[in-house]
């Protein structure tokens, strides 16, 4: 479990540092505090032990840059990463990890990599050699394994759904976790729904929603079910690892926002799951703090506040500030 962040000259955060991170994790705060770089940080750092987005099928490098405005490249365009395009100084990511601190860099170099360079337990001469000893191994790999299943869920997934689909569906039908995903639509969405199926269309196949009466494409679903159902089946496939979740509230009635939630928190206790949820919604918190003592999951509220020189102003919340900030709407 990550229990501390600590970025650098990464977009528009000269220097942020975010501690005592638990399982369930909120950020807050107004547009442009940084909320969508921290979680953009971690997938980065992620890309240490996995260059490749298991979701979409490309280079975490090259998703970053690109998936704000859909244009990009690292080859091309990977200046803006650096806070004010500053690449004469090193991004810094440092990943509090349990008992292990991790710092990764990221160089203005074509190579398209992410660097670990300083470790608490093992000493930098290390990292660039081959591990001998036993105990050395067995702990960086566990590090590693919990990084390179890092995901990142934005509101750009679905358009990624061919992907999905051929990444995530044959291990739901394994183990029938189909099931678990209609019974999220039927309770929030769809009350008529039946099964999940695959819809021949010309010369292709999509994934379908099986009503009483007729089939649906998933792709034709509205925003929130269509959301709903790539969260819920990309969380099912995870296990051991973090999830970053930007802004899951979008396209969400309040209704199917808190069976949305109610089924994230009950995979990621399941599932070993850390979630980072940034969000614009008292809503969403409002819901999250109910149903985390339902589940008996901790919960930590964080208020980002970025100064005019970049520097992130980090303050956990207690419940009496989130009342505060419900009266002031």
């Amino acid at each position: 479990m990550i229990k501390g962040i600590q970025v650098q000259n990464f977009r528009g955060i000269k220097k942020c540092i975010i501690k005592n991170l638990d399982q369930v994790n909120i950020l807050v705060g107004k547009n442009g505090a940084g909320k969508s770089t921290i979680l953009e940080a971690v997938y980065l750092a992620s890309a240490w032990a996995q260059p490749l987005d298991k979701l979409r099928l490309e280079s975490k490098l090259d998703y970053v840059i690109s998936r704000r405005m859909n244009r990009g490249s690292w080859k091309n365009t990977r200046r803006i990463l650096w806070h004010n395009m500053n690449t004469s100084q090193n991004i810094e990511i440092s990943l509090a990890i349990g008992k292990e601190q991790l710092k990764f860099l990221l160089t203005d170099s074509s190579e398209k990599a992410v660097h670990l360079v300083s470790s608490t337990t093992l000493r930098p001469a290390r990292l660039e050699t081959p591990l001998e000893e036993p105990e050395e191994k067995t702990t960086l790999q566990q590090y590693k394994i919990f990084l390179e299943n890092v995901a990142l869920l934005d509101s750009n997934l679905p358009h990624y759904m061919e992907k999905l689909e051929k990444q995530i569906w044959p291990l739901l039908l394994a183990e029938r976790l189909d099931k678990i995903l209609v019974s999220m639509i039927k309770e929030a969405y769809e009350p008529q729904a039946e099964g999940l199926t695959y819809m021949p269309l010309g010369d292709e196949y999509s994934l379908a929603l099986q009503l009483a009466d007729t089939t649906v494409r998933v792709d034709d679903l509205g925003g929130g079910a269509k959301n709903a159902v790539i969260y819920t089946a990309v969380l099912l496939t995870l296990k051991n690892t973090a999830v970053l979740m930007e802004e899951p509230e979008i396209h969400q009635h309040p209704a199917g926002l808190a069976t949305l939630l109610n089924f994230v928190l009950k995979i990621a206790k399941q599932n070993n799951l850390q979630l980072i949820i940034t969000t614009h919604s008292i809503e969403l918190i409002k819901i999250l703090q109910r149903l985390v003592k339902e589940h008996e999951l901790p919960i930590r509220i964080f208020h980002l506040e970025r100064t005019p020189k970049g520097i992130i102003e980090v303050r956990e919340l207690e419940e009496i500030d989130i009342q505060v900030m419900e009266n002031l709407r």
